[in-house]
């Protein structure tokens, strides 16, 4: 009878090179030694990924689903900033497979689940579609890129470290309380000019 194929093989192999890329980086994400590490030979793993940036594709389709996992109990926008930034701070390896190329997948408009959550949750609180929220969407997730990297960047003081954490927080609150107030200004205000101001 013909050997059953392995349906496991694949998330062994993907754990192997998360853990190599996650302990030496990507220039010890070699085909053999993925392959040795998930414990199946060179030609089974080609035959399953073409090269090394299939793998680091579907690692960082996985790291991208792990922090939708993360953050997919939030009912608020404020709620998902801090959930992101928990998750960035726990999880340096996913961080980086994120991170690493978001400017390339968001010019390619590649599903990125948590941007698309967050645009909806922005909705929710203050109106209109998801895709009117982009810019918004935009400048909470620099601020929460921006503070995870300097985290992560040095082994800093953890005083030091929940003071940034709380700064950012409390950045990305102030940007979307502005953003309710604009909201709630925008549903007051007549959709046409007041007739006084047409006659001066």
């Amino acid at each position: 009878m013909p050997r059953k194929a392995d349906a496991r093989l694949e998330g062994r192999i993907l754990d192997a090179a998360y853990r190599m890329w996650s302990k030496r980086g990507e220039h010890a994400l070699t085909m053999r030694a993925v392959a040795l590490a998930s414990g199946t030979t060179t030609p089974t793993l080609y035959e399953r990924f073409s090269n090394k940036d299939d793998l680091l594709s579907l690692l960082r389709c996985r790291a991208r689903l792990n922090l939708f996992a993360a953050i997919k109990p939030s009912r608020t926008p404020a709620q998902i900033c801090r959930r992101v930034l928990d998750f960035f701070a726990a999880h340096p390896s996913d961080y980086r497979l994120i991170t690493e190329d978001w400017a390339i997948a968001f010019a390619r408009k590649e599903h990125m689940p948590s941007f698309e959550f967050l645009k909806r949750r922005l909705a929710a609180q203050l109106g209109g579609e998801p895709d009117q929220q982009t810019p918004l969407a935009l400048a909470l997730v620099a601020l929460l890129h921006g503070t995870a990297t300097f985290l992560h960047s040095v082994d800093i003081h953890k005083k030091i470290s929940r003071d940034f954490r709380h700064a950012c927080t409390s950045a990305c609150e102030a940007l979307l309380h502005a953003a309710s107030a604009k909201a709630a200004r925008s549903k007051r205000l007549p959709h046409g000019r007041p007739q006084a101001l047409h006659n001066r």
